[in-house]
């Protein structure tokens, strides 16, 4: 039987944290973070969030890997406008992120008490011991 683990950062939430200048604000009132998961995370945390079913390709083919998306969650706590940005190997975990996504809900936090929309960068991780791909997954996904 084969074993895998879906860490997905933020029930440990990662995302690509580039030294980026300040926030800046986007045309729809969400406070774009995408490049600063720190900031992010001081504003939201995640409240529910569905575990995506890793894909029987990738079983079969013992593949790891990741798929980072931008979404916004909007001032209700809902994840919306999920856009897809990069995934290894490429295209395999995308489907089943992407609908993992849309049921994720979100909580404001003490700091956020207007509920301020944000767009973020989020990164799911498939990873599997048994994976032929595990070096490079890591590489990539920097799991």
């Amino acid at each position: 039987k084969t074993y895998f683990s879906l860490s997905i950062a933020a029930f440990a939430l990662l995302a690509a944290d580039h030294n980026s200048p300040t926030p800046q604000q986007v045309t729809n009132d969400a406070l774009d973070l995408r490049d600063n998961k720190n900031a992010a995370e001081q504003l939201w945390t995640l409240k529910h969030a569905t575990k995506p079913i890793y894909p029987k390709a990738a079983l079969i083919a013992k593949q790891t890997g990741c798929a980072r998306f931008v979404i916004t969650i909007d001032n209700q706590g809902n994840t919306i406008d999920i856009r897809f940005v990069e995934s290894f190997p490429e295209g395999l975990f995308v489907d089943v992120s992407r609908e993992s996504l849309k049921s994720w809900q979100w909580q404001a936090s003490a700091g956020n008490s207007e509920s301020q929309a944000i767009i973020r960068t989020v990164q799911l991780d498939y990873f599997m011991k048994e994976a032929v791909n595990i070096n490079a997954a890591k590489a990539f996904c920097t799991i």
